[in-house]
């Protein structure tokens, strides 16, 4: 037999899995370069130099009390590893640290939980830390409207802090071309109106791995420059979800000095000749919400009879987002879709017609889909043709029963949501001084 581990279960145990085929099946992984994790000095060293603004223990002296915004349990940045570092950096600058505030950002998804907090924040915090979760129907200040119209009702907490840290990692983004950065403020601790507004109405990349360049992202950052928002420490991960790379600072500088890496660490070729593609969701695999909205990425790319196959351990099952929700039925999404236009649109309708036709491409595909946290009636809604197993040894029978002894190829693109096909790094603008890429290959 050929075999491949993989990671799942993230945040549930990041437990390894073994997947195998027939020995004289060809195994082809495509996935981010093997960078090393940073080591605690290596970090603190990254934050005594930060891009573009003071150091944050320079930036707490003589401030009352400060706030670390940081994502939650739906993206895996290991808040656990930062967290303990920013805290030094704010009390070795004056800050107590029963008056610093741990802020789990995230937008319009459900208020983290008692357990999701600890799960982000890990063991190591000072218990005199506050741990909150913003509530996008909960305490909010109205702070009019942001350059782009957009009504700006943002956290209480968040707006009453002297010192504004906003912490999150760097992957791309269906929407934002990639997150992070000034993210972190809009949407991350807005009102569910500004989040929605911003979703309907503002420009974003049209492509995940995209331009950082556009009006939404420009919005973004005038929010956060008049929110006040300090600087960000934004990171990268390896394929462990480990931290690999580093980048604190201004909302700008810092972020786009952590794109560029992202770039040269996530770009991959493809597999065309591929007959079975297999996309593994880890680190997004805690519910089909996120796992499919950020990494079905080569099975929707990829043509013809090929086998289809997604990896999402699930553990919190479908999961929920206010905005978007994953089990909501074709017709209305694509409703959404088309009830948002405006005169400013109409310069834009293949854009909004490309989004309805993938839509409707979605709904044709035959998945075969591994995750035990799921039942096989939860994907008809978006897969009607699709087939769910509990473990791989089902899959992998199913797979042979499809396509005999071989030979046969297989794709493996591990980490999928993180990944950027080569040809879309070679065309992301990040500033003034974007670099050339190489492609980057990555095999086992």
């Amino acid at each position: 037999m050929t075999r491949m581990q993989l990671r799942t279960k993230a945040w549930f145990g990041d437990e390894d899995l073994t997947i195998d085929f027939p020995a004289s099946w060809k195994l082809i992984e495509i996935g981010p370069r093997d960078e090393p994790a940073l080591t605690v000095e290596a970090m603190r060293e990254c934050l005594s130099r930060p891009i573009g603004t003071r150091r944050l223990s320079e930036i707490a002296r003589g401030k009352r009390n400060a706030v670390i915004m940081v994502d939650d349990l739906t993206r895996p940045t290991p808040g656990a590893d930062l967290l303990p570092l920013l805290v030094e950096e704010l009390t070795s600058g004056g800050i107590p640290a029963h008056d610093i505030t741990v802020m789990l950002a995230g937008g319009t998804h459900p208020p983290a939980s008692a357990d999701e907090r600890a799960k982000k924040v890990g063991s190591g915090l000072s218990s005199a830390v506050k741990v909150l979760a913003h509530d996008s129907r909960g305490d909010l200040v109205n702070c009019g409207r942001s350059p782009a119209g957009l009504p700006l009702h943002i956290n209480r907490r968040v707006m009453e802090s002297e010192v504004k840290i906003g912490v999150g990692c760097i992957y791309p983004h269906p929407v934002a071309g990639f997150s992070g950065g000034a993210k972190i403020i809009l949407p991350a601790v807005c009102g569910v109106e500004t989040t929605r507004m911003m979703h309907d109405y503002l420009r974003g990349s049209h492509e995940r791995g995209g331009s950082i360049q556009t009006e939404l992202r420009q919005d973004m950052v005038a929010v956060a420059r008049r929110v006040g928002l300090d600087g960000i420490v934004n990171v990268t991960l390896n394929r462990h979800r480990a931290i690999c790379g580093l980048f604190a600072g201004d909302v700008v500088q810092a972020h786009e000095a952590g794109v560029r890496a992202a770039q040269r660490l996530y770009a991959v070729p493809m597999c065309p000749e591929a007959e079975v593609v297999v996309a593994d969701m880890y680190p997004f695999d805690t519910s089909w919400q996120f796992a499919q909205d950020r990494g079905m990425w080569p099975v929707e790319q990829a043509t013809g009879e090929v086998s289809r196959v997604v990896i999402a351990a699930c553990p919190l099952g479908m999961g929920t987002h206010e905005l978007f929700p994953v089990d909501s039925p074709l017709w209305s999404r694509i409703a959404r879709r088309l009830s948002h236009f405006r005169l400013a649109d109409l310069d834009r309708p293949l854009e909004k017609l490309r989004t309805v036709a993938q839509l409707i491409r979605r709904k044709q595909h035959h998945l075969m889909v591994l995750s035990p946290g799921l039942h096989g009636q939860d994907l008809t809604s978006m897969f009607p043709h699709a087939q769910r197993f509990g473990d791989w040894p089902a899959l992998r029978a199913a797979l042979l029963a499809r396509h005999g002894e071989g030979p046969v190829t297989v794709a493996v693109y591990r980490c999928a949501p993180f990944l950027i096909p080569t040809a879309a790094v070679l065309g992301q603008e990040v500033g003034v001084s974007e670099p050339t890429l190489t492609r980057q290959p990555t095999s086992a």
